[in-house]
């Protein structure tokens, strides 16, 4: 009798693992950083890998989640559509998002593997959100100052990224806080050299496979297994890396096992 309870109570646990190791819930995921070029908090929505994914009828699901955080700004890191999905469900979501955000956009690899790249571009430039490919912006936001700075992705080619990182520096106000958009995180010691307080990226997915506690990710595009930028915050000298999971769910490629979805929400103090 005993035995049959060990084996019971292990099947349940088994099922109970496999039922939370699958869930794509969304999550959110928060950051706070702080600064001495910050003088008033500042809030940042960073959406990335997106995938084009489905989060409900009109994108509720996500929408409905960004507007609850109250963000100032929407950024948006890159593979935002996908070369194998529909374009509809990252359409919905960037055209809602730019009617009530500032919104700024770096591409990422699917864009280009999609062959449509610059229909992508068009569209989001359309919706009235600023595509940032070698470009800085200064804007404020409660009254502060901060720069936004974005290069496509290596895609676009080994000198053009180059050539787009140093574009980032032309005239670029250092006294202001930097904040860099560049869709893959294991170019991090290029982005040192550019003198950014904060470098946000994608791409990695979050490992794809993880085990809380132990394992922070199992494989990543470019990065390969047991990748050093799965996901979170990385601190570099005076530089901080956040690295978001992404918000693609198991309906792209490779299922995510304890490794939900998130939305990354960087407080500026």
């Amino acid at each position: 009798m005993r035995k049959k309870t060990v084996i019971f109570a292990i099947l349940i646990l088994v099922v109970i693992t496999f039922i939370f190791a699958f869930r794509t819930d969304l999550k959110v995921k928060r950051y706070k950083i702080y600064s001495d070029k910050i003088n008033s908090v500042i809030k940042l929505a960073f959406i990335t890998d997106l995938h084009s994914c489905y989060y409900g009828e009109g994108q509720k699901e996500l929408l409905d989640c960004i507007k609850t955080q109250e963000p100032d700004i929407v950024l948006f890191g890159g593979d935002i559509a996908d070369d194998r999905l529909p374009h509809e469900n990252w359409m919905i979501t960037l055209e809602v998002l730019s009617k009530s955000y500032p919104c700024y956009y770096v591409s990422g690899n699917h864009e280009y593997w999609s062959s449509e790249i610059e229909f992508i571009k068009q569209t989001i430039t359309s919706y009235g959100i600023d595509v940032l490919d070698g470009k800085y912006r200064v804007i404020e936001i409660n009254g502060q100052k901060i720069n936004i700075c974005g290069i496509d992705d290596f895609e676009i080619g080994e000198e053009e990224y180059a050539a787009q990182l140093e574009n980032t520096m032309a005239g670029r106000d250092l006294s202001l806080y930097s904040i860099l958009l560049a869709h893959r995180p294991e170019h991090i010691d290029l982005y040192l050299n550019y003198s950014f307080d904060l470098v946000l990226s994608g791409h990695s997915h979050g490992g794809q496979w993880r085990i809380p506690f132990i394992l922070n990710g199992l494989y990543a595009p470019n990065q390969g297994f047991f990748p050093k930028y799965a996901g979170g915050k990385y601190e570099h000298g005076n530089t901080a890396h956040i690295v978001s999971r992404g918000l693609s769910k198991n309906s792209t490629r490779i299922p995510r096992i304890f490794n939900p979805p998130e939305l990354v929400i960087v407080e500026l103090h």
